[in-house]
């Protein structure tokens, strides 16, 4: 006989009689697998099962928390449109990859552990049970999450700058393949993992896959349920809490899953003893169970990596600095940045172009106003169209107040959308009575500090305009002005027909009504149905462009409805009442020459319909002229002033 042969034999030798303890191969089989049926039907442990909960609420909180703030962190680079393009299909689908491979990891853990308590032979394979490495993959999952939302922040410049390479269309794609795609794989993974656990049934594969479809539909209204919440955060604070959130379920989950490892270790070291196990299986086994509780203590080393991660963030990063950082203005030569907040609408800055001498108001990616430094008037000359509602014959000013531009301060307007401030200051400066309905209190802020708005207005709201003007009082307003583009694309809840019919309301029976729209002049669809929208409410409509240079380039176009003709008195004395030179003058006396023809536009779809608060498509429409708008601006200005925010 060989030496392997006797050592496969020899504790043959010590096994009971087989009368007492023998068993055929099929009785064998029964044992092994009714155990394991057996433990899966009870489901998992009460620690074990805590841990499962955490990680379902915890996935469903961080997922729904950077599902909304991922545009949110691309806005200051790619706009307020680019961002959300094909973005919740891409998060759909990586959800979908991260449950297609828990299920893998799923399929893994059941072929190599065991059930609901761990094997008294104290294998290598066996060490932790089904259960324990379900908390363990979830725990490590949210340690991965923790690292890459704590570092997002320091990361996105480094992306931005590599994924502007590739232009408006790809590199939002890319940006947040970079900073958030990789949560969802991870959120995707933990839910089905967890989600394997409570359903894994054996017995009856239909039931299994029933309950593993409930588990995970629970967990995608959960979500749903935490995006409903009117929570906001600034963008930095905002990841580091998520990031931080992570750390500490992967922490609990850690400290639930070592305690349940600890009662297995101890059950299974109890069986091997009442079996009468050799004592050198037991030491072995033993001592294999003390190197994994040695192994365990290293589980709080993710969670000191995150708060190093977390705190080197907070300490440096601009991005989690309220006001100016220390480079604000040293990363962009030939850019003094003077004031920075993110605040309703995003990143606000004002910063002066010492190369030309201008000043400007940047929010998100947009310029939302600009003066030049030597005169004050405004770089953009459109928003000088806007004296123009006082010219319109018929309207409430005197015909001897429409040749001086001054009023006898019993005249209202109503300016939605600050800006800078141009209207609201010439209308102010008319001797007419403003109020301003601005949302972003950071917009205010700059107007008032940076570009000369008077702090005498009629009133100021810091508000949401559409609820301002829902509950405004009748026949209130002489003009509206209704000026809200930012970021690359219009707020379309105010360009619907309830908007513009509560504009109509608060205007006075003879009220002009000024809007501007910022697109391309050769959009018929857009500029058909905008002009279909107003005439719902206003008989009268008329449009200007700020220049037709190129019909098919992203400008500023000024709308003019009203209830009577819209026939201006803009004369050669008008003009030189107000300086002849002024770049108001110029803007007054050119806009005319700049008429875009509406009429025409409807005239050119074979279907026009009025835009409403149920079906308004203008966020769809706006994805071309968006790509066009972030090419506009990176011309205007070079990629390093974007990437300073």
């Amino acid at each position: 006989m060989s030496s392997a042969t006797a050592r496969r034999r020899k504790p043959d030798a010590q096994q009971p009689p087989p009368s007492s303890s023998a068993e055929t191969p099929s009785s064998s089989r029964k044992e092994n697998s009714s155990p394991r049926d057996a433990a899966a039907t009870a489901g998992p442990p009460a620690l074990i099962l805590i841990s499962i909960f955490i990680s379902f609420i915890s996935t469903a909180i961080i997922v729904a928390s950077l599902i909304r703030m991922g545009p949110q962190i691309l806005e200051p680079v790619y706009g307020n449109i680019l961002p959300h393009s094909g973005y919740s299909s891409a998060t759909v689908t990586s959800l979908a990859i991260g449950a297609a491979i828990g299920l893998v990891y799923w399929r893994h853990i059941v072929s190599v552990a065991t059930i609901g308590s761990v094997s008294a032979s104290g294998s290598e394979t066996d060490q932790l049970t089904t259960d324990t490495r379900t908390a363990r993959a979830s725990a490590i999952a949210f340690d991965v999450t923790a690292a890459i939302t704590a570092l997002a922040p320091q990361r996105a410049e480094y992306v931005f700058r590599w994924s502007g390479r590739l232009g408006p269309k790809w590199g939002p794609f890319v940006s947040h393949s970079a900073l958030v795609y990789p949560v969802f794989i991870l959120g995707g993974f933990t839910a089905a993992v967890c989600a394997a656990r409570i359903s894994y049934n054996p017995r009856s594969p239909t039931r299994q896959w029933t309950v593993f479809g409930a588990c995970l539909a629970a967990a995608s209204l959960a979500t749903w349920v935490v995006l409903q919440l009117p929570i906001q955060h600034r963008t930095c604070h905002g990841l580091l809490l998520n990031a931080g959130y992570a750390a500490l379920s992967s922490l609990m989950i850690k400290l639930l899953a070592g305690r349940q490892e600890d009662l297995d270790a101890a059950d299974a070291l109890d069986r091997a003893r009442r079996h009468g196990q050799q004592q050198t299986q037991h030491s072995k086994q033993k001592n294999a169970y003390l190197g994994e509780s040695r192994l365990r203590r290293l589980r709080f080393v993710p969670t000191a990596a995150f708060v190093l991660f977390a705190a080197t963030t907070l300490l440096s990063d601009p991005l989690c600095a309220s006001g100016l950082a220390a480079r604000s203005s040293a990363s962009t030569p030939g850019y003094a940045m003077l004031s920075r907040a993110e605040s309703v609408t995003g990143w606000v800055s004002v910063s002066d172009d010492t190369t030309r001498r201008l000043r400007v108001l940047r929010s998100g990616h947009s310029i939302i106003g600009g003066h030049w430094n030597s005169t004050g008037e405004s770089i953009f000359a459109i928003f000088y169209y806007a004296d123009a509602v006082r010219l319109v014959r018929g309207c409430s000013s005197s015909p001897k107040a429409r040749q001086t531009l001054s009023g006898d301060g019993t005249e209202r307007a109503l300016q939605i959308g600050l800006g800078i401030g141009v209207s609201a200051r010439s209308l102010h400066e008319q001797n007419v009575r403003v109020d301003v309905v601005e949302i972003d209190p950071a917009v205010y802020r700059a107007a008032v500090d940076f570009f000369m708005l008077p702090t005498n207005l009629n009133a100021v709201h810091l508000a949401d305009g559409r609820r301002f003007i829902d509950t405004a009082q009748t026949h209130t307003y002489d003009y509206v002005v209704h000026d809200v583009f930012t970021g690359g694309s219009v707020p379309a809840p105010l360009f619907s027909t309830s908007a513009i019919e509560q504009i109509r309301r608060i205007l006075k029976p003879d009220g002009i009504l000024a809007m501007n729209y910022v697109g391309i002049p050769n959009d018929s669809r857009s500029l058909a149905h905008i002009t279909f929208t107003l005439r719902t409410a206003f008989p009268h409509i008329r449009c200007f462009a700020e220049t037709l240079e190129d019909p098919d380039a992203m400008v500023n176009m000024m709308f003019f409805a009203s209830p009577r003709p819209v026939r201006f008195d803009i004369t050669p004395g008008l003009l030189r009442a107000i300086g002849s030179s002024s770049i108001r003058a110029r803007a007054l006396q050119d806009m005319e020459k700049n008429e875009v023809d509406i009429d025409a536009a409807v005239s050119r779809l074979d279907r026009v319909r009025p835009i409403t608060d149920t079906w308004n498509p203008l966020p769809q429409w706006q994805a071309g002229p968006a790509i066009q708008h972030w090419h506009a601006m990176r011309n205007l200005f070079p990629e390093n002033y974007w990437l300073n925010y």
